[in-house]
């Protein structure tokens, strides 16, 4: 019995760590994303204000 709880247990571990670590990875590239995008963005404008 004790050995199924240890590895219940351990098993749970494993589960969260692997979804906190899958959540921070999605999130900081959601994140370094939107970040290029906003400066690609004013790299566009400024070449299209300095053109005219």
């Amino acid at each position: 019995m004790a050995e199924s709880m240890v590895s219940i247990v351990v098993g749970l571990v494993v589960i969260v760590t692997g979804v906190m670590i899958f959540g921070a990875h999605y999130r900081r590239l959601h994140h370094r994303t939107g970040h290029l995008a906003r400066l690609d963005g004013h790299r566009l404008w400024d070449r299209m204000r300095h053109r005219h």
